[in-house]
């Protein structure tokens, strides 16, 4: 399967993420934190 992504680029992503999730703690509801994850990766990652 071929896809356009590099696999550091991926683990780099899921790092951000899980560092947003820890730092997420206490938020009010999940929205919130998609939304940050959504503005902290603009654009479409091709």
């Amino acid at each position: 399967m071929r896809w356009p992504m590099h696999i550091g680029q991926l683990e780099g992503i899921n790092n951000r993420i899980k560092v947003m999730k820890c730092m997420a703690y206490g938020y009010r509801d999940s929205d919130f934190f998609f939304l940050k994850i959504k503005a902290a990766f603009p654009g479409n990652p091709r």
